[in-house]
Parts: C-alpha cells; structure tokens; sequence
C-alpha cells in the first residue's frame, strides 16, 4: 500500500515538494505555521491539518522543510507536536538544513517510540523543487533509507546515503553549503575587480566555462548577476544561518573554518543593508558597495 505522506513548511522549496508528492498520486495531508500557505495543495486535493500532532496522526510519513533548528524543535516537540503522536514503525523524513545534534536529538526521541528518522537534507534550488529533480544527502539506517526512496524520488532524481549515523548528512550538507559560499565570495570578489577594470561579467563567465573550474554555479548565479536579478532562490538569510551552523560544527569539532567565518562577515554585512530577503546573488551589491560602485 502506498504511503500516506504528511508534509510540513510550505516555503519556497516545501510547497513545491509537497506539490511533486500530490502529483504523484500520494496521499498527502500538509501543514504550515502560517496556515494560508497551505490553501493552493488544499485545492489540489491535499488534507489540511491543523497541528503538526494531527499532522502526524493521519500519516505514515511526515516530511519536514522548515527554516532552521527551533522551527524543527516547534515542528516536533512543542505543545502538540508531532512527537505525541509517533508510534511503533512511523518514520520522519527531515529534509530541513540545520544541526547535526537537532537531528540526533529528534531521532533518539522518534527511537525511544520506536519509531525512526531518515535524515535528508537536499540541494537543487526552487527550479530543482518544481522540477523533481532534488538530490538528497541521507543518513540513519540504510533500511529506513531504501523504504523512504519512493517517496524522496517523487521529490528528486537522487539520493545518495552518507551514513548510518543521524547527523552525518547534515554535515555532508553544510560542507556543501560552505563550497557554495567560497565559490558565491570568489565569483563577486572577481566580478567587481573586473567591472573596476573594464572587463564584463560575460567575459569572466566565458572564460569560466572553458576553463578547468568550471561550474554550472557560476553561470547559474553569474548570469543572475549580470542580470541584475535577485530573485530569491536561496535566500542570503539563510545561507548566514548555514555558515553559522557550520562554524559551531567545526568548532565543536576542533577544526577551523577562518575563510568561511570571513565570508560569514560579507553575507552579515549584505543583510545589515537589507538583501537579507534576496537570493544570494545579490551578496555583489554588498562587495560592490565596499568598491565604491
């Protein structure tokens, strides 16, 4: 019998997630904070619930995509949480970007119910959402891992598991996320030095891509740039909360990040002047600014 899925955080990834799942026939029930979120996937054919409890207690499987650690800690252990109603062989898929120890702490929660967590932080934007063409970094019991692949494969076209071990994907995914921040840093650093310079942007790309670097990514959010368009994709707001994540990973684990703490700075400073809620691109304008253009 297929799955029933729940799905919570109806966000710019979530709700086009969730729409993968409704469109491929699983039975889906959603839930979001901000509950108007949920009125397009209602239209569709989704069940609405009101509480992440209720959201769980009609499901087999609930997905979560929310924005950072307390919303996870608010998703399943607050007053009507979906913990209160886990039970024997119910299973978590966490898709959401946080800490190695929030994912641990939800599974030794789910475990004690014996119930179980595939952590599943994935990658592929909100071009990648709508498509289906997510990959996610997975980690707990390979097992848990094959029973979850229909559905992670409604949502996107790989999954490729980091480990046995809770937490091990959320690593995985903050080490991709810090790629991404050196490679965002080096591509405005460089971009602003040659637009000092009279070089243009579509010049540097091409020479990117015939290159030995060469990287999808650049031309991705170098052509976002050339276009002046900042349409959020992956908001820098967030990528700041990644990058903190990852330094108090690192720290916790004695390693040092010294260019990704300097690179933090540059994203802080581009949401002091107010492109918080803009898509990453739009860390130029900030290195921009300290250029005098």
């Amino acid at each position: 019998m297929q799955k029933r899925i729940g799905f919570a955080g109806l966000g710019l990834m979530g709700s086009r997630m969730a729409g993968n799942l409704l469109a491929k026939g699983f039975p889906l029930t959603v839930w979001n904070r901000t509950a108007e979120r949920c009125q397009p996937l209602a239209q569709a054919g989704a069940r609405v619930a009101r509480t992440p409890r209720e959201l769980a207690e009609h499901t087999d499987v609930v997905v979560a995509c929310v924005a950072d650690p307390a919303a996870v800690d608010g998703l399943v252990f607050a007053d009507h949480g979906l913990i209160g109603a886990v039970r024997p062989g119910f299973r978590y898929l966490e898709c959401s970007t946080v800490s190695p120890d929030t994912t641990r702490r939800v599974a030794a929660a789910l475990r004690d119910r014996e119930a179980d967590i595939l952590e599943a932080p994935m990658t592929g934007s909100k071009n990648g959402a709508a498509q289906g063409t997510l990959l996610f970094m997975t980690a707990g019991a390979r097992a848990v891992h094959e029973e979850l692949m229909p559905v992670m494969m409604a949502m996107g076209s790989k999954a490729i598991h980091c480990g046995e071990e809770v937490g091990q994907a959320s690593v995985v995914k903050l080490i991709g996320n810090t790629m991404i921040s050196f490679m965002l840093e080096g591509l405005c650093e460089g971009v602003v030095v040659g637009r000092k310079a009279g070089v243009p942007i579509e010049t540097i790309l091409e020479v990117f891509m015939a290159s030995g670097f060469a990287s999808p990514y650049f031309t991705f959010k170098g052509g976002a740039m050339a276009k002046r368009d900042f349409d959020q994709h992956f908001s820098i707001d967030l990528l700041v909360k990644d990058q903190t994540l990852m330094l108090a990973e690192a720290a916790a684990r004695g390693a040092a990040m010294p260019g990704l703490a300097a690179i933090r700075e540059v994203c802080q400073t581009a949401r002091n002047q107010g492109f918080g809620q803009e898509d990453i691109a739009a860390v130029v304008k900030s290195v921009e600014r300290a250029a005098g253009l």
